[in-house]
């Protein structure tokens, strides 16, 4: 009587650690072992902190973000920056990706914009930084 109840234990311990393992799988860290884990974090930190959206705005032909990147290095850098336009409800109605080149110790204003039908587009779009990547 003990026995079905045993093995149904076992299974859903089973479960449980797989579910485990495929949720770890899927962090941006999953395979950094040690401090290599912590300069990974710490670098991404640096790159979000160079960047950010000053300003989101609709345009006749659709919606543009303008946004800067500094490069604090003393070497020129070249960065991707990718850009969600989201709605209210943070559907990503485009996502732009744009490469900025930024002098040693200096920041760079860009804009990039994305085509949106005036007509069917939210009333508010959101730009939303996503990503800052150095190449």
């Amino acid at each position: 009587m003990i026995a079905p109840y045993l093995r149904l234990v076992g299974v859903l311990g089973g479960c449980a650690a797989v579910l485990a393992g495929c949720a770890r799988a899927g962090t941006p860290t999953a395979g950094v072992e040690g401090s290599d884990k912590s300069e990974l974090t710490h670098s991404t930190a640096e790159m979000q902190r160079s960047a950010f959206v000053t300003g989101c705005g609709g345009t006749p032909a659709g919606w543009q973000a303008t946004a800067v990147v500094s490069n604090r290095d003393q070497v020129e850098h070249r960065y991707l920056v990718v850009i969600s336009f989201l709605t209210a409800e943070s559907t990503v109605l485009e996502r732009t990706s744009t490469e900025v080149t930024v002098a040693p110790g200096a920041t760079q204003d860009f804009t990039t914009e994305t085509l949106l039908d005036p007509v069917t587009r939210p009333q508010s779009v959101r730009c939303v930084l996503r990503g800052v990547e150095q190449l």
